[in-house]
């Protein structure tokens, strides 16, 4: 299918306009100022998006787990996930039925209440909330609830709607400013048995935090840049996102469940956020919303409050007859605890993002432990999942990266994690089962609350192709297990130049980056040539050469005698054995 991008930005008027990307900053803000009484959604269009700029259900779900859950069938099967959202989209299902075509997911009906006005930035938030809290939780009933205005009692009243009509969790990608009263209104939010998430907004560090996500009945989510290849596989650690909202509320006291977890020197209140997920809209993730004309490339923290309802839609399902989660925020501070003060962050559990800021004070910068940019970090889905799930004193397993992949006999090291859920204390025996040759898994490791045991394990084959590791934990009457990839390769590479051609006057200088893609487990040094040059003409390589993945710059230095004309330029990449070229277009004038 082919994609036609498009780009919006919110006028006063509350309507979005179609751009061209010609004199636009690429990030672009949909949700026009905060207003007394009302909300808006924290949502940004990536207003210069090509492929390479947005990740798809499957990288999003590698990238955290959640892939892993839906190949056991937690799938979010019997639980009912509520979108509030103002207006609506008169188009949602063939919207929904368009995202769901593109990338291969199972088709659902949305269970729509209340009435869809006219309001085409809300439209768009609306696109991403349902599309993408299914794609996390694909088995799940979306059911959009629809207030009829942004005021916020026509937002109240939706949220009591989906609840009467039985949500279990409820999905709020909106916000505004702190007001005085805002603990009165804490009774929408306070139900037994039902989970309450909400955006943390997109202003970065601001005077104010963002109602309702400061609500200590509603889980907030912050933002983060998360960094991918095209398998889902993390590139770099995850950061925090700039724009991503957080701070200290001026009218809610510090809850019990924070207690611990604040910097020296920070007042005793309510922090937000609570959690984090990825937001930034340079990394976007893609939506279809027909009513603004198709395709967008979006972020901001409106990203991830549907896809962290979609993941507590997920452990309810595995809690099954023990009931639907309470007390969210409490738990999940439980599980992100690591004995220390302030705490550090249970890794099996949440990924600690240690790097970014929203802000240029020091409470403004994400650093190791809670912080309050992105709460205690952004979700290890496969681990904490089931950890929000059992009831009783029960353990998991995982081995982290899924999926590595290598040349014929080299090792490859995964790590294998045993964690206590549910009080769990005690030994639990591993073994390792697979055709490949695994070592260094020890017979057995010893767990408790807060002290989850990691040992690192080599795997590798001399057969081209995939082979399943499964690691599994027994203890007693529970097992569990834990399926990682490895795979064998032919080592290889392949070259690509951007862009593919280039315009210079004769006596000047133009250059062309040349990328370096490996594949099947290729690790040689890559060294560069170039043919094709006019007369007169010279390049040069900066690096000289690559290994692994990664670019270099290819300088074309043309004389003032260089004949002009149109040339071809052969670029290629020689590693080991291998050599590989691509061509590029050179004019000199």
């Amino acid at each position: 299918m082919k994609i036609n991008y498009r780009a919006s930005y919110w006028l006063s008027t509350g309507l979005i306009a179609t751009l061209t990307t010609a004199g636009l900053a690429q990030d672009i803000r949909v949700g026009g100022p905060l207003r007394p009484g009302h909300a808006r959604p924290p949502l940004h269009v990536n207003a210069r998006p090509s492929a390479a700029t947005y990740y798809a259900p499957a990288q999003i779900r590698r990238a955290y787990g959640v892939d892993q859950l839906l190949a056991n069938g937690t799938d979010g099967s019997r639980q009912t996930i509520a979108i509030v959202d103002a207006y609506g989209n008169t188009d949602i299902q063939n919207d929904l039925n368009t995202f769901c075509s593109k990338f291969g997911l199972t088709q659902t009906t949305v269970q729509i209440t209340g009435t869809t006005g006219n309001n085409t930035g809300w439209a768009l938030e609306t696109a991403l909330d349902v599309e993408w809290a299914h794609a996390i939780a694909p088995g799940a009933t979306i059911l959009l609830s629809v207030a009829k205005s942004s005021s916020n009692g026509d937002l109240l009243a939706a949220v009591d709607a989906a609840v009467s009509a039985g949500a279990t969790v409820v999905s709020m990608s909106w916000g505004g400013s702190e007001f005085a009263n805002e603990a009165g209104y804490d009774s929408h939010f306070n139900v037994p048995g039902v989970t309450f998430i909400a955006s943390s907004g997109d202003s970065g560090e601001s005077t104010s935090v963002e109602w309702p996500a400061v609500s200590p009945y509603v889980v907030g989510v912050g933002g983060t840049s998360l960094y991918l290849d095209a398998s889902g596989n993390r590139t770099s650690p995850e950061a925090a996102w700039s724009g991503s909202g957080g701070g200290l509320s001026s009218v809610y006291g510090q809850p019990s469940w924070q207690s611990g977890w604040f910097q020296n020197g920070w007042p005793a209140q309510r922090g937000v956020p609570d959690v984090s997920y990825v937001a930034d809209p340079n990394t976007g993730l893609l939506v279809y919303d027909s009513v603004n004309g198709g395709w967008f490339v979006v972020g901001g923290t409106s990203a991830g409050a549907p896809q962290w309802a979609a993941l507590i839609a997920l452990a309810n399902q595995q809690r099954s007859a023990a009931g639907t989660l309470t007390s969210a925020n409490a738990t999940l501070y439980s599980l992100a605890q690591v004995a220390a003060t302030p705490y550090a962050i249970n890794s099996a559990y949440f990924y600690d993002i240690a790097s970014g800021a929203n802000g240029n004070d020091p409470d403004d910068i994400s650093g190791p432990g809670y912080d309050l940019v992105t709460g205690v970090g952004s979700p290890v889905a496969n681990s904490l999942v089931s950890a929000l799930g059992p009831q009783t004193p029960d353990f998991s397993v995982s081995v982290a990266p899924g999926s590595q992949t290598v040349a014929s006999e080299v090792q490859a090291t995964y790590t294998v994690t045993v964690t206590s859920v549910g009080g769990f204390s005690g030994t639990v025996s591993l073994a390792a089962s697979s055709s490949a040759t695994v070592g260094g898994l020890p017979a057995s490791v010893t767990v408790s609350p807060g002290n989850p045991a990691s040992v690192a394990i080599t795997a590798s084959s001399s057969v081209t192709g995939s082979s399943a590791i499964t690691v599994t934990g027994t203890s007693g009457s529970l097992k569990h297990t834990a399926i990682a990839t490895l795979v064998v390769g032919t080592p290889d590479f392949s070259i690509s130049a951007s862009p593919t051609s280039r315009t210079v006057r004769h006596g000047s200088s133009t250059y062309y980056t040349v990328a370096v893609t490996p594949s099947g487990g290729f690790n040689s040094a890559v060294t560069f040539g170039v043919s094709g040059l006019p007369s007169g003409a010279t390049t040069s390589f900066s690096p000289t050469s690559v290994t692994g993945s990664g670019n270099t710059r290819m300088t074309v230095k043309t004389r003032s005698n260089t004949p002009r004309g149109s040339y071809t330029l052969t670029v290629t990449g020689t590693g080991g054995s291998l050599t590989h070229s691509t061509t590029v277009s050179l004019t000199v004038n």
